[in-house]
C-alpha cells in the first residue's frame, strides 16, 4: 500500500514566458501529434542536496519566464475549430507548477525500492473538466 502521507503540503501555480505572444498565435498539431491523442509523459529526477544547493523555488520559477519565451507553445491550452481539428492556442496562461514537501532524502525514498511510490512524485491532475482548461504541462517540485 502506498503512503499518500509522504508528500504534502501541494501548492499550485502558473508561470508563463517573460514576454507575452500575442492574442492570435496558434499552433496546429502534426499528423503524429494527432495520432498520438493525449500522450501523458512522465518523468522524474532525483537531484541530490549539493546539485540543488541553495535553489529556491524563485529561482526555478525566474528562469522559466526567459525558457518559456522560447517554449510558448507549452504555456497554451487545447482549442478545437468549427470543424473538430484540435490546435493549441498560444495564450499565455503558462504551465503548472507544483511545489510539495517530503520529509525524506533521495537516498531513504530510493531505499524503498517501490516503484508504486514514484506516483507520488508527479502531479495526477485529470484532463478538464473542461479540456481548453488544462495545461499542456506540470512541473511539480518536492522541497526536502
Amino acid at each position: 500500500m502506498v503512503d499518500q502521507n509522504l508528500v504534502y503540503d501541494i501548492k499550485i501555480s502558473s508561470v508563463g514566458p517573460g514576454r507575452i505572444t500575442g492574442s492570435d498565435v496558434i499552433h496546429e498539431p502534426n499528423g503524429i501529434d494527432l495520432a498520438m491523442k493525449l500522450p501523458y509523459l512522465k518523468g522524474v529526477y532525483f537531484f541530490n542536496s549539493q546539485a540543488c544547493q541553495g535553489l529556491t523555488i524563485m529561482q526555478i520559477k525566474g528562469s522559466m519566464f526567459d525558457w518559456l519565451n522560447d517554449y510558448y507553445t507549452v504555456c497554451g491550452r487545447l482549442r478545437r475549430t468549427a470543424a473538430g481539428r484540435p490546435y493549441v492556442k498560444c495564450n499565455d496562461c503558462g504551465v503548472r507548477v507544483v511545489e510539495a514537501r517530503c520529509n525524506q532524502t533521495v537516498d531513504e525514498w530510493l531505499e524503498r525500492r517501490d516503484c508504486a511510490l514514484h506516483d507520488l512524485l508527479i502531479y495526477h491532475a485529470p484532463v478538464g473538466p473542461e479540456l481548453f482548461f488544462s495545461p499542456l504541462l506540470y512541473m511539480q517540485v518536492i522541497n526536502v
